[in-house]
């Protein structure tokens, strides 16, 4: 009877299971696997969830020298910025796992025809709790950094759970935080309309609302309309998380000059339990650069007063930095430079809090015309700022331009110097040469005694490491931070050397000849010329050396050596030659300058300065025609009609036969030399369209009209560039040379010259030049997969491209990046994975090199699984845009084209050819010459 009952209970349990599965849809069912869900697979993973985020958000190290996140997670999207912690993988698989046990899709038996009824059996989904693993899955993804995935998982949460419209309204949100990531702001926008105020039915909801209002906002530069939905975001977040948002909206109110709000602000921000003190510290300085008050004196004492606890060591260079912005903020630069210099000084960490206080001297110098004190300012501290700091190309271009104009400054300053030492009395030039070598002696003995200073640290911190052998302790400058990795290993040490080099170099491109600033690519001399030349050079002075050192005197070495007063006096021009050579430098400088900053800065009161200088102290200057026209061009680009009248009418006085004068005699010369220009850009516009539709013939005629009516113009070597390559497609190899040398010869620094000069480098080396099957064809597909200005073919060597069906593939969907937009294609893929494969993930990899844009999809172990997918790419309708090209290629060969910067024609030639015979050797390929490829124009 027992056994009876026992198998009764197993007989009922079994029946009950088997009615509460996937394939039942019952009440019965649908709660059970609510409850399986919620407890089982969910709940672990929610937990998971939950402390990965606390982590997340505690861990995470903001950069406060630039403009804070809303959220940690954002910095996914950027890999330059720090990256937070969290890992929420499990979290996401443990969700996929929960809708796939527990996901009800079966329709309910019908039991009547009310629209009641008729709305829940349209239902896709019939778990009542599902609807929360889809939530944690999306935003696991979102907070993992897979924001295509993340955006794509929300859409359907949307789409597919409407009879909860809390869940929907949660989902858009969601959604909208996803395409901000992604800086997709007109999609985010447009998210966010569908979201109403009755929609935000519960506090934690409108609390996300507000969160992204403010995110997308933000992104799209309108602050002040931010500001109401992150100070309510603000108020109401928790944890480290409130702090952040506190940083944000001060940041935000000193951007809309509210420096009061901004106070209060950045004084929440440093509030709360549990803040680091990095946070705390960073608040306090950012409270004092928005002080509003007329006496700064307290403020200055209180940072100060920070300066003398042993825990801000490490942030002096912020204390001062500080300081030097409250006297810059009441006008005294001389205070502010005092203390900004302080700040580099007390640097030591090299970052870029050094290099904001390096830009700010910088700035000051800059503004001051001071541009040899600026120059280095600029040098050390660009390369420490990210791409994305404010106005950063503007701040590249000032900082390359400034390796130049300081040398013209420098010599000015110079001279001018040895000018006034040559007007003293001999007894004056003795007195300020003594200073000069006492300056020098004295600065040494500090910069020694600061050198065994940090010699003394450095080996005082070996000795506390352990294993360290110090009897072979290394004598170089650099400060040991522990680390016995090789230098390239060792991030601090390598650190180190870039700021070193970047220092006493500037910020100089990886490239040959990196020494010089102004170079051509490519020299008519030839390598064994050049070498012959240098050896012979070298024989020469190696006699005549040792032959002036045994005949030196004394006063000889004291002249060279400017440790002694001799050195200096040897250089004040005492003769009247030496002294016009002094002034034609300064007359030299002054002009350079001016045009410098007129045609590379396009600093015009800085310009027109530097022009009126040299038209003040040298009225009979060789230089005035061109600077009067300089002068005038200036004026009218400013709309300064009486001074564009006053310089005009200088250059028909003085220079009447000049063609500036026969030319400007019109009154409507400028608007005649407009209207030049804009003829120019047409014919130019039209000879490009020709080149690329394959008309040489017409190319060729555009460039031998423009070389006839307008031999100066300045968009001429653009013609003959497009003129060479239309050649290189006619197979005429020695027009194509021909035109190619003339435009190096004629024009050695134009932003076609480097590329023209590495094909000529090639041409001398005896490569032989190929062109694509067309002039487009060639543009696009011949370019090289690198960042760098031209194609290499590795040195002419064949590529070892590879035949493995068996082996990893990718999908490539290749672009011209002017007419396909990047974002729309990655977000349309990534839709249709999302909704066509549910259990496979594929990675999405935006690339871009030169004019070619690239998505990589990534996820494929073979040919046939990549196959398969673009089979289900045509069986669903997918169809991607006419000018995207889908390249199906093993990881091993898009590899060897990224390692060796080949190009796509190159893969394509290879995939043209027969495969060899399996049976077969394969045979040895004939040695051809070296190959050019067609580069691209643009």
């Amino acid at each position: 009877m027992k056994a009876l009952k026992f198998l009764s209970v197993i007989l009922m349990c079994v029946l009950f299971v088997t009615s509460c599965g996937t394939k039942k849809n019952t009440a019965v069912s649908r709660n059970w696997q609510a409850f399986t869900t919620r407890y089982n697979v969910y709940f672990n993973g929610k937990e998971h969830y939950i402390e990965q985020l606390q982590q997340m958000e505690r861990d995470y190290e903001d950069d406060y020298s630039r403009r804070l996140l809303t959220h940690p997670a954002e910095a996914r999207a950027d890999q330059k910025m720090p990256q937070p912690s969290g890992d929420f993988k499990r979290t996401i698989e443990k969700m996929q796992k929960a809708i796939q046990l527990h996901s009800i899709k079966k329709k309910p038996a019908k039991r009547s025809a009310s629209p009641k009824e008729k709305a829940f059996r349209a239902r896709d989904e019939f778990n009542p709790f599902l609807h929360n693993a889809w939530l944690t899955m999306g935003k696991g993804q979102y907070f993992n950094g897979d924001f295509s995935g993340a955006a794509a998982t929300f859409m359907y949460i949307a789409k597919h759970f409407t009879w909860l419209p809390a869940v929907v309204t949660e989902a858009r949100i969601w959604q909208a935080l996803s395409y901000c990531a992604l800086d997709w702001n007109y999609e985010a926008e447009n998210v966010l309309h569908l979201v109403k105020q009755k929609d935000l039915t519960s506090s934690g909801i409108r609390n996300l609302y507000n969160r992204a209002q403010a995110d997308l906002l933000i992104r799209t530069d309108r602050y002040a309309d931010a500001i109401p939905f992150l100070r309510e975001a603000a108020s109401r977040a928790k944890g480290t998380q409130k702090n952040r948002l506190w940083f944000l909206l001060g940041q935000l109110y000193a951007h809309t000059g509210d420096k009061k709000n901004a106070y209060i602000a950045f004084r929440n921000a440093g509030k709360g339990q549990g803040i680091s003190y990095r946070a705390k510290f960073n608040a306090r300085i950012k409270q004092s650069e928005v002080f509003t008050g007329r006496n700064i004196s307290k403020e200055v004492a209180s940072l100060k007063a920070m300066t003398r606890y042993a825990r801000n060591k490490e942030f002096a260079d912020q204390i001062y930095y500080a300081i030097g912005n409250l006297y810059l903020s009441k006008g005294d630069s001389a205070k502010a430079v005092a203390n900004y210099s302080l700040a580099v000084e007390k640097s030591t960490r090299n970052g870029i809090d050094r290099a904001l206080a390096q830009l700010a001297l910088g700035n000051i110098y800059f503004s001051k015309g001071d541009y040899v004190k600026a120059q280095p300012c600029y040098a050390e501290a660009v390369p420490q700022l990210p791409d994305n700091y404010p106005d950063y190309k503007i701040l590249r271009l000032r900082s390359d331009v400034l390796d130049e104009l300081a040398v013209y400054s420098g010599n000015v300053q110079l001279q001018d110097s040895l000018l006034r030492l040559a007007d003293m009395t001999p007894e004056e030039q003795q007195a300020v040469a003594q200073r000069l070598v006492d300056e020098l002696i004295a600065r040494e003995k500090k910069e020694a005694e600061e050198a065994k200073r940090e010699a003394a640290i450095a080996e005082r911190e070996g000795q506390q490491a352990p294993g360290i052998n110090h009897n072979d302790a290394p004598t170089q400058g650099f400060i040991s931070n522990g680390d016995k990795s090789w230098y390239f290993y060792n991030a601090m040490t390598k650190s180190q050397g870039k700021t070193e080099f970047q220092r006493r170099w500037g910020a100089r491109r990886l490239e040959d000849d990196w020494r010089r600033r102004n170079k051509s690519s490519f020299s008519f001399d030839t390598t064994e010329e050049s070498e012959d030349s240098e050896e012979n050079n070298s024989d020469s002075t190696e006699k005549p050396q040792e032959e002036s050192g045994e005949e030196k005197d004394n006063d000889a070495k004291n002249a060279s050596d400017p440790h002694n007063v001799e050195y200096y006096l040897s250089q004040i021009p005492s003769t009247p030659e030496e002294r016009k050579n002094a002034n034609d430098i300064i007359q030299e400088g002054l002009y350079n300058m001016g045009l410098i900053l007129k045609d590379k800065l396009e600093d015009y009161p800085a310009a027109r300065t530097e022009f009126l200088r040299l038209e003040d102290r040298y009225p009979d200057n060789i230089y005035r025609l061109d600077v009067y026209y300089n002068l005038y061009l200036m004026a009218v680009r400013d709309g300064d009609t009486a001074q564009a009248e006053k310089w005009r009418q200088k250059i028909l006085t003085d220079f009447p036969e000049s063609p500036y004068g026969q030319a400007m005699r019109d009154p409507n010369y400028f608007d005649n030399l407009r209207r030049m220009n804009l003829i120019q850009e047409e014919m130019y516009e039209k000879a490009y369209q020709a080149y690329l539709s394959d008309n040489n013939r017409l190319v060729h005629d555009l460039t031998s009209e423009m070389e006839k009516d307008y031999p100066l113009s300045k968009i001429l070597p653009k013609f003959v560039f497009i003129d060479a390559l239309s050649y290189l497609t006619e197979n005429d190899n020695d027009k194509f040379r021909e035109r190619l040398t003339t435009l190096l010869e004629r024009w050695p620094d134009t932003d076609m010259t480097p590329m023209a000069g590495n094909i000529m480098k090639g041409l001398k080396a005896g490569r032989v030049p190929r062109a694509g099957l067309s002039n487009s064809r060639g543009m696009i597909w011949s370019l090289g997969l690198s960042n760098d200005s031209i194609a290499t073919d590795a040195d002419g060597q064949p590529a070892n491209f590879e035949r493995n069906p068996d082996a990893p593939q990718y999908l490539v969907l290749a672009f011209p990046r002017d007419s396909v937009n990047a974002n729309a294609l990655l977000y349309d893929v990534a839709r249709f994975n999302f909704s066509s494969f549910v259990v496979k993930d594929f990675d999405l990899e935006p690339m871009s090199f030169g004019e070619i844009g690239l998505l990589v999809i990534k996820g494929f172990t073979n040919l046939r699984e990549l196959e398969h997918y673009r089979s289900v790419m045509s069986r669903n309708g997918f169809e991607l845009p006419d000018e995207v090209r889908p390249i199906m290629i093993s990881k091993h060969n898009f590899e060897l084209l990224l390692n060796e910067g080949r190009s796509f024609e190159e893969y394509f030639r290879f995939e043209a050819e027969p495969p060899a015979p399996a049976d077969l050797p394969e045979p040895t390929p004939p040695q051809e010459p070296e190959t050019i490829p067609n580069p691209d124009t643009d």
